[in-house]
This record gives C-alpha cells, sequence and structure tokens, in this order.
C-alpha cells in the first residue's frame, strides 16, 4: 500500500493544524476510502510543463517549497515527452499533440482555479494567456456534480480494480482539492464517490505507471503518493501546491 495511504482513516477528514499550507484529509464514500488533499488560501496552485522555457529538470522530492507534486496530463511517449493539448504556464501558451480525450481543462487564474468543459477552451488559453495564468487539459470527469462516465477513453473504463485513481477537484463549496483513492477501485466507484463527497468539476490526473507524486504537511513527514513506478522518470508535467512567494 502507498505510503500516504496507509493507515488512513474513514469518516470525516482528518486535517493538519491551520497554520499548514497544504492538508490531507480522509473521507469514505460508497464503502470507498479517499485521501482529499487541499492547500491553503496562501499556498499556490501552478502547472509546470517540460516544455516551457527554461525548464531544467524534473521537479524534486527535496525541494521544501513544493508541497504537492502529481502528474497533470497524459504524455505522449517517453522520447518526445510532448504533452496533451494546448496547454500555459505563467502565461506562456505551448503547444501540444492532438487527444480526443481531451474533453475538460483546468485554469488556474490569480491563484484561483475552474474546471471546465473543452467547449470553453479558446476564451480560457485567451484568458491564462492575457492573466499570467495557467492552464492544462485531461478528461472531464465530473461536470456540474454529475459523472460524465462517457466523457472518459474506453481503455481507462475497463480497466480493473488494479489501480489508483486521482483527480483535480472543484467541490461544491468552491474549494479546489487533488483526490484519490486510498486502494485500488474502478473508474466507475472513483467517479461515484466524487460526486458523493461533493465535487463539483473533476479532472483526471494522470495515473498508472506514471502515478507518483508526494505532499507534505507541516510538521509531518513528506508523503510518497502511489508507488516510485518504472515511468516516473517520464512524466512530462505536473499540478503542483507550492509555498507563497516572499
Amino acid at each position: 500500500m502507498p505510503v500516504a495511504l496507509m493507515g488512513c482513516a474513514t469518516g470525516a477528514g482528518v486535517v493538519a493544524g491551520s497554520s499548514s499550507l497544504v492538508t490531507v484529509g480522509h473521507e469514505a464514500a460508497n464503502g470507498h476510502r479517499l485521501v482529499v488533499m487541499k492547500p491553503a488560501d496562501n499556498a499556490l496552485v501552478r502547472f509546470v510543463s517540460h516544455k516551457q522555457r527554461g525548464f531544467v529538470s524534473a521537479p524534486s522530492i527535496d525541494n521544501a517549497s513544493i508541497l504537492l507534486n502529481v502528474a497533470a496530463a497524459f504524455t505522449l511517449d517517453t522520447l518526445s515527452l510532448d504533452v496533451c493539448g494546448d496547454h500555459v504556464v505563467a502565461g506562456e501558451r505551448i503547444k501540444g499533440y492532438a487527444d480526443v480525450t481531451a474533453t475538460g481543462h483546468m485554469l488556474i487564474l490569480d491563484n484561483k482555479v475552474a474546471i471546465k468543459s473543452n467547449d470553453r477552451l479558446d476564451e480560457s488559453i485567451k484568458a491564462a494567456v492575457d492573466g499570467n495564468g495557467y492552464l492544462f487539459q485531461q478528461c472531464l470527469i465530473v461536470e456540474d456534480g454529475r459523472g460524465v462516465l462517457e466523457r472518459i477513453p474506453q481503455a481507462i473504463r475497463d480497466r480493473k480494480a488494479h489501480i489508483i485513481y486521482r483527480a483535480a477537484c472543484v467541490m461544491n463549496d468552491g474549494s479546489f482539492a487533488i483526490v484519490q483513492s486510498a486502494e485500488p477501485i474502478y473508474c466507475h466507484e472513483f467517479v461515484d464517490a466524487l460526486v458523493a463527497i461533493g465535487a463539483q468539476q473533476a479532472l483526471y490526473l494522470d495515473m498508472g505507471t506514471w502515478a507518483w507524486g508526494w505532499v507534505r504537511e507541516k510538521d509531518k513527514p513528506t508523503q510518497e503518493l502511489d508507488e516510485h513506478y518504472f515511468n516516473t522518470r517520464y512524466q512530462s508535467n505536473w499540478l503542483q501546491i507550492v509555498t507563497p512567494r516572499r
């Protein structure tokens, strides 16, 4: 079992003190356990791409300023490390490869997170560029509080319950969370559980053999998220929660 998920509680969320920039809670829904990770209001949410100007190396777990780091959009292959769909990093628009699985996107503008259908992609890209924001594309799996399994690729829906699922979510109170299952689960069970805990919008995050990441709470050991899979070195882009700039 992944380090971050060992001994996690069920029922109401258990979170760290209010001084933490990121908190890790645990909830139970429909008989499944979920890990819910949330940034504090003063923590920064950002997206990093291997293709951005000035990129040097993949994020390191030893970088104390990165409080949470997970794979975001799909990566095309292990040679080009191309990112699925056009994306934006700090106002820089970067060309990605076209993929029908990209049915939604996450927009970060003025440190506020929105998850939308790709019907509104063009306006969101313009807003991200004009506002020095961030954007990446992925599978939209919850829209307006309803699971949209039909927007998830069949290959993902058909997977047996042998993987951890993870999603970026905007909850019904407007807060942002990264949620993952605490044990292997079927795709439809994960989507139903997200809806049950109040996800209003949710975007799939790259998993499988690319799934490794980490989260750190104040005064607690760094927790690795999922196993350190062999394709981790081929991750091409990341969703992060980081400490505020001084």
